[in-house]
């Protein structure tokens, strides 16, 4: 039993037992400090290192437990530091592939983003034209949010989430209607499930950030209507075997570029950290996709004028109020999460 017991008098008290005051001058100091009593395991190291006779709840113990109690504490940290060293490899591995597969993969498609618009590249796409740059558009759209993780990953939640959920949504559809080249889909639906598992974000990868904008939710309701209905009907076309355009599995990457506007945009709008750039990845592509509507109505996957006017105008829209709730004032705009002190803690 412990020498000259005294009735615990606060919550450190009753977590750690009862201590000998005597041999702890600065105890009453440190116990009436509000910090410390956030710091029970630093308590805990102290009282370690400062008394070689201590009792914890009740129990003696001498000199060889504290010192096996002691080490292990201490080798705690370092423990942690590796598997934190090991997490971050794995984390920045599947990046370095997917950099490595759009250079080996994706150079010609991506240049269609702008060749495209050329003489040139309307005789070479032909009746593909809208088609394949709309695929050029959400393998951008996807990649700005999967090579965004490189650089601060933490700050980068809402376009990850986006980027995995625009790879998960293609790769169903490639694979399920077995469409398109699944031999370069599959692995950046890998190295991109791989990257959110390992993520460094951790848990706070399902936790939203400081505030949210009702109006950015407002608009992301009001295009997921028109967007679900286009994303249905991309999909009843992958069916024709008959069609060109359904073999290729472009129906497929059609419904995915719907898909990404409703990907980035939720997670920008509920708030998730990094919602700023991921709510102008949620604009790209419906901008991009309302002037390739505009310009070539008369071509498979085109909306027609009046549908890439609103796509354009919606793009804007979401931007404009994206960054003008950052300034702002209005509730409406943007609005502060609440959370209770438990949940901070």
């Amino acid at each position: 039993m412990c020498e000259r017991k005294r009735r615990p008098t606060n919550d450190f008290d009753r977590r750690f037992g009862w201590f000998n005051p005597k041999s702890i001058p600065i105890f009453h100091i440190l116990a009436d400090n509000q910090s410390f009593h956030n710091s029970y395991q630093l308590a805990y190291v102290y009282l370690l290192k400062c008394r070689p006779y201590y009792c914890i709840m009740g129990t003696t113990t001498n000199d060889a437990t504290i010192t096996d109690a002691e080490l292990e504490l201490e080798d705690a940290p370092e423990r942690r530091s590796t598997l934190a060293r090991a997490r971050v490899g794995i984390f920045y591995l599947p990046l370095a592939l997917a950099g490595v597969m759009t250079v080996a993969f994706l150079p010609d498609l991506l240049a269609t983003l702008v060749t495209g618009w050329t003489a040139d590249g309307a005789a070479e796409l032909g009746i593909h034209r809208l088609h394949v740059m709309g695929i050029a558009t959400v393998v951008s759209v996807f990649l700005l949010g999967l090579f965004a993780q490189a650089y601060q990953p933490k700050k980068r939640v809402a376009s990850m989430w986006g980027a995995f959920l625009v790879i998960l949504a293609v790769t169903a559809g490639t694979v399920w209607y077995g469409v398109g080249r699944p031999e370069e889909v599959i692995p950046f639906f890998v190295v991109t499930g791989i990257a959110l598992v390992a993520h460094p974000a951790g848990r706070t990868l399902f936790r939203r950030g400081d505030s949210y904008s009702p109006a950015l939710l407002a608009l992301v309701a009001v295009a997921a209507v028109p967007l679900i209905a286009f994303v249905a009907t991309q999909l009843s076309l992958t069916t024709i075997t008959s069609d060109s355009h359904a073999t290729m599995g472009h129906y497929v990457m059609m419904a995915g570029l719907a898909i990404a506007p409703l990907a980035y945009g939720s997670f920008a709008a509920l708030g998730f950290d990094g919602w700023r750039f991921a709510s102008w990845l949620a604009a790209l592509p419906m901008a991009y996709y309302g002037l390739m509507s505009i310009a070539f109505p008369a071509q498979a996957g085109s909306t027609g004028t009046m549908w890439g006017i609103a796509a354009i105008l919606w793009a804007i829209a979401f931007v404009a109020i994206a960054e003008y709730s950052r300034v702002g004032p209005s509730g409406i705009l943007r609005r502060e999460i609440e959370r209770s002190n438990y949940r901070d803690n």
